[in-house]
């Protein structure tokens, strides 16, 4: 056998080893995406089923449970959430969930798939965090109020529960020599998050209010699909943001957005909504700040937020403000939130409190969800500060507050690329508490309300390239006439098809 025969039969095999390695590996790395529901809904759904294969043909796993699989049928409150997370860590350790999305009802009192209750104020702690940081939750004389949330369900390893007390998610050590003990420790809350989690509010009290949870249900499941499927020439609105700021104490909040968020990602459209007129004056009072060029409107109303986001459409939009069940104050409630164009779905995060409270069943950031928004992010419950003018990109100690929250959540989803689910898991893991416990509570409050595996600039995949009949001949050739270097000279060009 000649020497250049052994060596076109040697870079055959290498090419054929190289390739068969190569897909193995694809198909070993595939994503896994679950969806945790009732037996009710998942029989109810029209789209459920689309949405299943439209998430598979993205090229993830998915895994569809219902209670059945983990004996949860008749379970409400606590002993539902308790059953549904052990379940949780069974499906992980067999399929490395990458994103989990809810799909239910979010009141801590129902079933199977309620919201777990937190208590993450531990009212009187006084010690030092894991960090090292000073502790102190008797700063406003807070008082341990539950707090709903589904963060409980995107770390399965952790006890949250550490000190035994029956009060999960509490802040501080479990071994605190003096005073109340949290549920910190070796084994305990871990902040480093297995998987990404969103939730899709189907309230279900009655037979009419099931059926007209399943009628937004599978509205939403339509647009996510649509969203995540529009034609590249199609996404380029999603460039575009909307701020608004209630108080003249809180413009730091959209000018450190502008000007190191959005206008560096490339954003042409940043319009802003500020309660501006006190500091557009020549000696301004103390608590305003430097606004650039002249915001789009100077007084901070509802009708003038509306106006904004329906002037163009908006890709991003964010506020501070003040907040109840059905509205943030000055910026948007829910009979005007029924009106935005849900063609152009926006992702929100709303630095305000009660925006997401789960027994407020038409709350706010659901109302956007069924109509404006792609992904809402707001709070179950109180929502804490510092609300003044100490941006976290010059005031570390900050980052924890709602503001902090919504700078870098925004950040994540518009300059990293990432989904709305792994921006906020990435937020509540990174983000240092400083010995707050309000702190700890805007982690355990804030969650999504959407699809987490859905980002900002998302598109129809464009088909596998096909090679020509040429293209195929040169790549034989200069692999069987190139031997060993024929092989690397082509591996960039297979990493990249």
């Amino acid at each position: 056998m000649s020497d250049n025969y052994k060596r076109l039969v040697r870079s055959g095999l290498i090419v054929f080893a190289w390739l068969l390695g190569a897909a193995s590996y694809a198909s070993a790395q595939s994503p896994a995406y679950a969806i945790v529901t009732s037996s009710e809904i998942r029989g109810l759904s029209a789209q459920l089923d689309a949405f299943v294969s439209h998430k598979a043909e993205r090229g993830f796993d998915v895994y569809v449970f219902d209670e059945s699989d983990w004996l949860g049928a008749g379970l409400t409150g606590d002993p539902a959430a308790e059953a549904l997370r052990g379940f949780l860590q069974s499906v992980e350790a067999l399929h490395d969930l990458d994103y989990l999305l809810i799909i239910g009802d979010p009141r801590v009192d129902a079933g199977p798939v309620p919201m777990k209750t937190l208590h993450p104020r531990t009212f009187g702690y006084q010690s030092t965090t894991p960090n090292g940081w000073n502790a102190d939750c008797d700063s406003f004389v807070m008082t341990q109020d539950p707090v709903p949330t589904d963060y409980y369900y995107s770390d399965v390893d952790g006890d949250w529960d550490l000190d035994g007390d029956g009060l999960f998610g509490e802040f501080g050590d479990y071994d605190a020599t003096s005073g109340p003990t949290g549920d910190f420790g070796p084994g305990g809350v871990d902040r480093g998050h297995d998987f990404a989690v969103g939730r899709i509010p189907v309230y279900s009290s009655d037979a009419t209010e099931l059926a007209q949870g399943i009628l937004h249900l599978d509205a939403i499941l339509l647009k996510t699909m649509a969203y995540q499927s529009a034609a590249r020439g199609s996404i380029g609105w999603r460039r575009s943001a909307l701020i608004a700021a209630e108080g003249a104490n809180r413009i730091f909040y959209g000018e450190t957005l502008r000007d190191n968020v959005f206008l560096p990602t490339g954003f042409q459209d940043v319009a802003r909504v500020y309660d501006a007129t006190a500091c557009l004056v020549s000696n301004p009072p103390a608590g305003c700040v430097a606004i650039s060029g002249a915001p789009e409107a100077t007084t901070c109303s509802v009708s003038n937020v509306f106006s904004e986001w329906t002037d163009t459409p908006k890709g991003v939009v964010t506020w501070l403000t003040h907040g109840g069940g059905v509205g943030a104050a000055s910026v948007m409630n829910t009979t005007q939130s029924a009106l935005l164009d849900d063609s152009h779905p926006a992702f929100t995060f709303q630095a305000s409190c009660f925006n997401s409270r789960p027994s407020q069943t038409n709350n706010l950031s659901f109302a956007l969800l069924k109509n404006g928004a792609i992904g809402a992010i707001g709070s179950t419950e109180i929502s804490h500060g510092p609300g003044g003018p100490n941006p976290p990109l010059t005031n570390p100690a900050s980052a924890g507050g709602n503001a902090g929250l919504g700078y870098y959540f925004m950040q994540g989803l518009t300059q990293d690329g990432l989904t709305a689910g792994d921006a906020l898991a990435e937020v509540k893991r990174d983000t240092d508490l400083y010995g707050r416990c309000w702190y700890w509570q805007n982690m355990a409050a804030f969650v999504l309300y959407g699809d987490p595996e859905v980002g900002l600039y998302q598109q129809k995949a464009p088909p596998l390239p096909l090679l020509s009949l040429p293209a195929l001949s040169a790549l034989v050739t200069l692999v069987l006439g190139g031997g060993i270097w024929g092989i690397r000279e082509i591996q960039p060009w297979l990493r990249s098809a």
